[in-house]
């Protein structure tokens, strides 16, 4: 069952409630006034006992954006923009769309923007197992370095899919100096590739790791490089992996 979030329901819950709020307030009748409840706690409480499933979304702990303690900050630890973006989650094995997210990238955890409150609610990594977030897909995978596996458990984007599966794992660094008396931060991207084959992975991190990986159809691969002028040079070098990994996931069965 698809569960999207119900923020028409909410506002219109939370008008009514309202509603009668300043009604009661207008006529107030001394025995209820010692017990009324606010309209927003109230709505919350409706909210809950009327869809409980969505419900699981806005029970996590608070996210406290720790980059506006610093005095002075180049760029930010968010994946793509530090502005909410329209994403999904399956979250306690539910799925959840047309939520607003942000991708802290620094610590790999997810911020939910609430429908009903200013506050920013981080979900809790154990029970997230994927998310979507401005069309870009994420898994949760486990790490394994021993057995052929990842070097490191998080969230990895899934760039190609078939029998070779790519991988980015997309992180971030604060490097933190003190000039004078302010304290100044830069946010530095740290992205790696990984690679998935017959049940392990691999880094992606050279021209030559590429073409290792895709030796069993060396001819193919070459022969599409040159057509498509593919260099898998440092500047374009993830986006050109990209490109050549899926011509060979296409390539027919010998």
């Amino acid at each position: 069952m698809l569960v999207k979030t119900p923020l028409a329901r909410l506002l219109a819950t939370t008008l009514l409630l309202a509603g009668h709020a300043a009604r009661a307030q207008s006529q107030p009748e001394p025995a209820a006034a010692a017990y009324a409840t606010p309209a927003p706690a109230a709505a919350q409480r409706l909210y809950q006992a009327a869809d409980p499933v969505s419900s699981l979304l806005y029970n996590g702990p608070e996210y406290v954006n720790y980059a506006m303690r610093y005095a002075e900050r180049v760029g930010h630890q968010f994946f793509l923009t530090p502005e909410p973006q329209t994403g999904s989650v399956f979250y306690y094995r539910q799925p959840f769309e047309g939520l607003q997210l942000r991708y802290d990238v620094v610590l790999d955890q997810i911020v939910l923007e609430q429908p009903t409150s200013p506050l920013t609610l981080r979900l809790v990594n154990e029970k997230l197992d994927r998310f979507t977030i401005a069309g870009h897909r994420f898994e949760h995978l486990q790490a394994d370095s021993a057995a052929g596996g990842l070097p490191a458990t998080g969230y990895y984007e899934v760039l190609a899919e078939g029998p070779v599966q790519l991988l980015a794992r997309r992180t971030k660094r604060r490097q933190e100096r003190i000039e004078g008396r302010v304290v100044r931060v830069e946010f530095i991207a740290n992205d790696r590739l990984y690679a998935s084959r017959a049940g392990r992975y691999y880094p992606v991190n050279s021209k030559s790791a590429v073409l290792k990986l895709l030796a069993d159809r060396e001819p193919e691969v070459r022969a599409y490089m040159r057509e498509q002028k593919l260099k898998l040079r440092k500047k374009q070098f993830e986006n050109e992996v990209v490109v050549l990994t899926n011509h060979y996931n296409q390539l027919p069965p010998r």
